[in-house]
């Protein structure tokens, strides 16, 4: 017997010059053989028609905003489509960067600057919840997790039900899961240093000074190590759906 082909979508919300190539890294990063990937772009017409009836998706990032932008047309569909997913397609959706910052702006959280005040460019070294540790099991969770970080805000209140899974130096809310299947990661897994260095860091140069810009050069050049969110990303994808049943007794704790 055949098997039906698994359809997923990238929902792509930059324009910025030379970010094109994280389509293709992003589909590289979650995607598996034999799957059909496409690319969607919120900011067009009929965007909430076209997006409808696929497996699984992926958000990009923005150099937007869900609150300063929240009028415009790429945000207001974004949010509606997260809407649909979470109350009538029961499909897994990942939201990186921006997009989980939208997956908390759709779902009754709150998006704020970063605790800080400043924005992050670098890296961030994650520390995993105990539920994370179920799901990724001791050897990835124990490893190091580092993800590349570019970002002015992120999410200061979780959704309700939302389920911690991962907090950092500079943000209390790195990875969360809302409903089981919606998974919101504030790092860049699918960027590599060369990207960070080429892209983010020439498109953020005017925001730090010499001193504060050492040290985002510092950052850059630590090594990476997204397998851990890779791994949770993707086994959310196949089996669309981390543990739901252990959610009701670790979301209290969180």
């Amino acid at each position: 017997m055949d098997t039906v082909k698994k359809k997923y979508a990238v929902l792509w919300c930059t324009e910025v010059p030379g970010d094109e190539i994280l389509k293709e890294k992003m589909i590289a990063t979650f995607g598996r053989a034999g799957e059909q990937w496409d690319v969607l772009e919120p900011a067009r017409d009929g965007f909430l028609e076209r997006a409808m009836g696929y497996d699984g998706y992926v958000i990009s990032g923005s150099p937007m905003s869900v609150v300063d932008d929240a009028d415009s047309l790429l945000v207001s569909n974004l949010l509606a489509l997260i809407r649909r997913v979470s109350d009538e397609a029961g499909s897994p959706l990942i939201g990186l960067c921006f997009g989980s910052q939208a997956i908390a702006a759709a779902l009754g959280g709150r998006v704020a600057r970063n605790p800080s005040g400043r924005f992050k460019l670098g890296v961030d070294a994650l520390r995993w919840d105990p539920v994370a540790v179920e799901l990724l099991g001791a050897a990835l969770a124990q490893a190091p997790s580092v993800l590349v970080q570019s970002h002015g805000e992120c999410v200061a209140a979780l959704p309700p039900g939302s389920v911690l899974l991962a907090s950092s130096q500079t943000i209390p809310h790195e990875v969360f899961l809302v409903q089981g299947r919606i998974l919101g990661i504030q790092g860049h897994p699918e960027v590599d240093r060369q990207f960070l260095k080429d892209q983010f860091m020439a498109y953020h140069r005017a925001l730090f000074d010499d001193e504060q810009w050492a040290h985002v050069e510092q950052e850059a050049s630590q090594p990476l190590s997204p397998d851990a969110v890779i791994a949770l990303g993707r086994r959310l994808l196949d089996e669309g759906a981390l543990a739901p049943a252990a959610v009701p007794t670790l979301t209290e704790t969180t």
